[in-house]
């Protein structure tokens, strides 16, 4: 009997032991999770492929548009040309001052729609993608406990130019440890797509902002 008493203290120590190490094992995990990350969004637009694709896909479409414009403007052009043929107020002089009108009110009202229709391509280009980087995200901090993420530029200063300078003035980040920067992340989960749970509905948002009567 006196000799099982040493032996069942020498386990114990050596399970506590056991214990103690694998939480200082556990330890530097915990430690060395940041609550805060940052975001380079300027980068991850630039790198986003299929943003690119469909960025690349309207430019075309611009440009397209603005040669057809520049063509009907040629045409405006060769018949003001004709329209010095002519004595100003004949029938024939005044038939082409109509037609020129006509053409230049027509043009005006295609470059407003063109651009009105373009913007609209735009934003909503530039909407999905912020969503789908909101997304992914909101997703990855929730996984990593990471409580507060900020947008920021890593683009380095422009000394020749004072907007780079003053845009660097007006950011919120001053530095940033590689560790915290989870752009390489969320641009991963942008190329190949991951499929993520959809946000749960928070109650707050679903309060009313007014007392019922």
């Amino acid at each position: 009997m006196t000799k099982s008493i040493p032996s069942f203290a020498c386990s114990a120590m050596m399970l506590v032991s056991g214990v103690a190490s694998t939480a200082q094992a556990q330890a530097p995990q915990q430690q060395y999770a940041p609550p805060v990350a940052i975001l380079d969004l300027p980068y991850l637009l630039r790198n986003h492929t299929r943003f690119k694709q469909s960025d690349e896909v309207l430019k075309a479409e611009i440009g397209q548009a603005e040669a057809s414009v520049q063509q009907e403007r040629k045409k405006m052009e060769e018949l003001a040309v004709k329209l010095r043929e002519y004595k100003p107020g004949s029938p024939d002089y005044k038939q082409i001052e109509e037609q020129l009108a006509k053409m230049e009110a027509d043009l005006a009202l295609q470059v407003n729609l063109m651009k009105r229709n373009f913007g609209e391509k735009r934003a909503k280009s530039y909407f999905d993608v912020y969503t789908e980087i909101s997304n992914y995200t909101r997703y990855h901090a929730e996984q990593a406990g990471i409580l507060l993420v900020l947008n920021f530029n890593g683009d380095p200063i422009d000394a020749g130019n004072p907007q780079s300078i003053i845009a660097q003035l007006n950011s919120v980040v001053l530095y940033k440890h590689r560790a915290i920067d989870i752009t390489p992340i969320i641009l991963d989960m942008c190329e190949r797509g991951v499929q993520i749970p959809q946000p749960a509905v928070d109650p707050a948002a679903q309060r009313p902002t007014t007392l019922p009567r």
